[in-house]
């Protein structure tokens, strides 16, 4: 997977600043590719856009550098399999969930909401 940079992608917001986890420039993320934003991981999955936290609930991996095929995400540290828009665990070892975000969009700028 490829993953781009926030350099460009606007603002993050620290959790404790607002009730916005953070925004970023839609076109920042390419179908194919995850951004980083603060927290968490935008997912762009076929111009669907979904959100994850950025550490596997299994050991803390960085699930931004994990390999997204679809919406599927695998861990790069134990091959856990998360499914980006759920959060489901699809293979372990996770045995919990991925946390996952909502986004709302305005324009060119998307806004990654607080968890659900």
């Amino acid at each position: 997977m490829q993953t781009n940079t926030p350099r460009d992608a606007g603002k993050t917001h620290n959790r404790t600043e607002s009730s916005k986890v953070g925004e970023f420039r839609i076109d920042a993320v390419s179908p194919g590719t995850g951004l980083l934003v603060g927290d968490a991981v935008v997912f762009n999955v076929s111009g669907r856009l979904c959100v994850t936290d950025a550490k596997c609930p299994h050991l803390g991996g960085p699930l931004n550098e994990g390999t997204l095929q679809g919406s599927t995400l695998t861990c790069p540290w134990h091959g856990s399999e998360f499914d980006v828009c759920t959060g489901a665990v699809l293979r372990g070892p996770a045995m919990e969930p991925v946390r996952t975000y909502t986004v709302s969009v305005e324009g060119e700028i998307g806004q990654v909401e607080p968890g659900r």
